[in-house]
């Protein structure tokens, strides 16, 4: 019996290691995942440890800060720093962010909404999001300033990542094809349940200010699942992924307001 609890140990570990490989390669351009596709259930499984990765990619970002702003002033520094956040996440979080501005700023009904978020090309809106997306971050990073940088864009890229899985959780996926409608269908209570303390282990690291980025994402979640249920009655992955971008900005601002 304790060699088949010792095998099943094995087993659940190597599962979770292969979902945390999942999921650094899906929030980053790190080629870190599995050659084959992964069966629908390890990747719904991987969402839970996008905050550790969000955590990562922040903590990353912040020595980069740190070491631009001994070069570069503020404002130079800065913009190296939301470059490198682009090139290292693939611009996944702006692409969703886009898409999402062009599908809800139509005001059109459901099925056109849709259709909107299934064009590739971006539009007015989207192009808009994106433009004061990045000067809001830009400008709230240069205000925080290099002291509080480090934590800032820990907590921000963390807490956002967590918003996605939480956003997505209990909600219907409004595409009948696909690989989402099967990932939600395959996520279980358990994955929040682990994204979220993850997250709470990594807010409560910073303190205070980590306390308060934590109720700023929780705010802004409640805020997401009710509009997209209201409006659309579910989710897509774009939907998703422009909640999290708008918590990552909100967590910036909420720093740049507390000096």
């Amino acid at each position: 019996m304790e060699r088949r609890f010792t095998a099943r140990a094995r087993r659940a570990a190597a599962r979770q290691v292969r979902a945390l490989c999942l999921a650094v390669s899906f929030l980053t351009i790190l080629p870190v995942g599995a050659r084959r596709p992964a069966p629908a259930a390890l990747v719904a499984a991987s969402f839970g440890w996008f905050p550790l990765v969000g955590f990562a990619i922040g903590a990353m970002l912040a020595v980069w800060a740190h070491a631009l702003a001994r070069l570069f002033p503020p404002m130079l520094s800065m913009i190296a720093v939301l470059g490198s956040a682009t090139l290292l996440t693939g611009a996944l979080h702006l692409d969703a962010l886009a898409d999402t501005a062009d599908a809800l700023g139509a005001g059109a009904d459901r099925a056109r909404t849709l259709e909107i978020l299934r064009d590739p090309r971006i539009g007015v809106y989207g192009t808009l999001a994106l433009i004061f997306f990045l000067a809001l971050e830009w400008a709230a990073l240069i205000a925080i300033g290099p002291a509080r940088c480090a934590v800032a864009l820990y907590l921000a890229f963390g807490l956002s990542r967590w918003s996605m899985v939480a956003v997505a959780e209990g909600m219907k996926y409004l595409r009948a094809q696909g690989a989402g409608s099967n990932l939600l269908e395959e996520n279980r209570p358990q994955t929040l349940y682990l994204a979220s303390a993850l997250s709470m282990l990594g807010a409560l690291a910073t303190g205070w200010q980590g306390v308060a980025a934590a109720a700023a994402a929780l705010i802004m979640v409640s805020a997401a699942r009710g509009f997209y249920r209201r409006r659309m009655g579910g989710v897509t992955g774009d939907l998703v992924g422009g909640a999290g971008a708008l918590v990552e900005l909100a967590i910036l601002l909420l720093f740049a307001a507390l000096r």
